[in-house]
């Protein structure tokens, strides 16, 4: 079959692995451009990458496109530069930065912004959480540093740990990413908890959620959970929620992991936090400032796991497989 004359120019900007080659697999007879001549995929240090400065090269290729893929760090440098846009679609799932650079230009951008919402990212977020969770649980950290030392060590937090249906787990946001994650957790048996901003109606409470909590009820519901998991994005309103003193309402010193925005709580409320034993550890995958400085103490903090854990899946097509995107 072949393309159809005059089809939108869709321009990938090549951010994930295998990306570009899946949507050309899956759209054989879409007008698909690759923008990232400098480089096919990322090497290195993605933060960086993300980052980096698109070149006049990919900038003409980007110049031609109708719809465009790419994450919202480089749609910054190039949002007034792009005359025949009509939709970018956004790799990032909470691009709350570029929301607030945009107001600020002007004039407004005349295209549609979209942002990744499929249940694909949930169900990978979940995997994540889920494995933080039974590593914790497990202490399979301190297996890897005794295997180090070659240190045989088969009791205490070896043999006595707590299954996932002994847990109660609290949600920070209450989105389609954290009922997605809720729901895998309660396949396990744990109990799982849901913090809003407002309160839910009947029609918006989730069956996944055993317990709502909303507003001035934060405290409330820190003295009833073992982890907390804040899936929430960047805002007014969330900035600094977790900070100052809230967490000496944590009754059960639980397992702080942020997959959401780091100005959630400052770096030094994280640490006092930890220190005085308000939580027990912090699994962290967002950081008040990013890239996380190389001085900041929470890099060898013996309370933190899990740093700059960044999902990218990669999308490659197999011989003899057939290309899935996550669903």
């Amino acid at each position: 079959m072949s393309r159809r004359k005059n089809a939108a120019v869709i321009v990938v900007y090549q951010t994930v692995p295998g990306l570009f080659e899946a949507l050309k697999e899956a759209l054989p007879d879409a007008d698909i451009r690759n923008a990232s001549l400098e480089t096919s995929e990322i090497t290195g240090d993605a933060s960086e990458h993300l980052r980096r400065k698109v070149t006049a090269s990919e900038l003409s290729v980007m110049q031609e496109a109708d719809i465009l893929v790419l994450y919202s760090f480089t749609l910054m440098q190039v949002t007034q530069d792009l005359p025949k846009l009509k939709w970018a679609q956004l790799c990032d799932t909470g691009p709350g930065h570029i929301l607030r650079t945009l107001r600020k230009d002007k004039p407004a951008p005349s295209y549609v912004m979209t942002r990744n919402v499929s249940k694909g990212i949930g169900r990978l977020m979940a995997e994540h959480v889920i494995g933080q969770v039974i590593c914790h649980e497990r202490s399979w950290h301190l297996l890897r540093e005794n295997q180090l030392r070659r240190k045989y060590e088969q009791r205490n937090k070896f043999t006595l740990y707590r299954s996932l249906s002994q847990i109660t787990v609290g949600f920070l946001g209450l989105g389609p990413m954290a009922l997605e994650m809720a729901a895998s957790l309660k396949h396990f048996g744990s109990r799982v908890h849901g913090f809003s901003k407002r309160p839910k109606g009947p029609a918006e409470r989730s069956p996944l959620i055993d317990k709502f909590w909303h507003g001035d009820q934060l405290p409330s519901l820190l003295g009833e959970i073992d982890y907390i998991v804040a899936v929430l994005p960047s805002t007014p309103e969330t900035k600094g929620l977790l900070g100052k003193d809230v967490l000496k309402h944590a009754k059960r010193s639980p397992v702080l992991i942020n997959v959401g925005r780091g100005d959630l709580i400052s770096e030094g409320d994280l640490l006092k936090a930890l220190d005085v034993g308000w939580i027990s550890h912090a699994m962290l995958d967002v950081f008040e400032k990013e890239p996380l400085p190389g001085e900041s103490a929470l890099w060898e903090h013996p309370k933190t796991v899990g740093l700059l854990q960044i999902q990218f899946p990669e999308y490659q097509s197999r011989k003899n497989t057939s290309l899935r995107f996550p669903s």
